[in-house]
């Protein structure tokens, strides 16, 4: 024992001798570590440009093959949200204004609730993916798929939706008229609608009915805010 004891500082010594020689830092070391930290390759835009142009084909291999050949879905989805927020604020973008929502509402709760997602955009679509799941998983029941299974799907495809919603502000500095507007808003419709159905079956029945997923998953998700609004107000009534 006392010999072995002995022994552990020559092979520490040993170690330290096999010392690795490491990369000169210099522009293309630089380079690459700045590729590596935004995951060119690997990372958070490899998985925004593979959503982009093969999304069946990245959420197959996440699900079946590897899941660390990309960002996390809900990580992802987290980021997209985070961007869009950061995005929003900073250009102080409203998708409607206060007035626009009294008018439509009033003095209501569902004015405040309606307000919070307007302000809140980027986490209510979050809570959106609930129900969007829900009625992608009835249309699609025919596949094995599961519900959670689903949801990494939708995180995928929602944050990807999210991160070119973004854009939209920026873009308006420069070009801004209603039929810009609804072109790009019915484009990533449309985006969402068709990543959603490649991922089940190509064609143009699948896109159909992800599309009506989609938009009843939208439609659920603002009745169920309307209800929890006059709820919040025939409560207030009470006290």
């Amino acid at each position: 024992m006392k010999s072995e004891y002995l022994n552990r500082p020559n092979q520490v010594n040993t170690t330290k001798e096999q010392e690795i020689i490491l990369e000169r830092v210099d522009r293309k070391y630089a380079v690459e570590e700045f590729l590596n930290l935004i995951g060119y390759e690997r990372g958070f835009l490899f998985t925004v440009r593979e959503l982009l142009f093969r999304p069946d084909k990245l959420i197959h291999h996440y699900l079946n093959t590897d899941r660390n050949a990309c960002t996390k879905p809900v990580t992802f989805l987290i980021l997209c949200s985070v961007i869009y927020s950061l995005i929003t604020s900073y250009l102080e973008v409203d998708l409607l204004s206060e007035e626009q929502l009294k008018k439509q509402y009033g003095t209501s709760s569902v004015n405040d609730v309606m307000l919070w997602v307007q302000n809140n955009y980027g986490y209510a679509n979050i809570l959106m993916l609930v129900f969007i799941a829900f009625w992608t998983k009835r249309f699609f029941r025919k596949y094995s798929y599961n519900i959670y299974e689903i949801g990494v799907l939708l995180c995928f495809i929602m944050g990807e939706g999210m991160l070119w919603f973004s854009i939209h502000p920026i873009v308006t500095k420069f070009v801004s008229n209603t039929v810009f507007d609804s072109v790009f808003y019915l484009s990533i419709v449309f985006y969402v609608a068709w990543a959603i159905g490649q991922f089940f079956e190509k064609g143009f029945k699948s896109f159909l009915k992800a599309l009506f997923a989609y938009l009843l998953g939208f439609g659920s998700f603002d009745i169920v805010l309307i209800l929890v609004a006059v709820a919040m107000d025939l409560i207030a009534k009470k006290m």
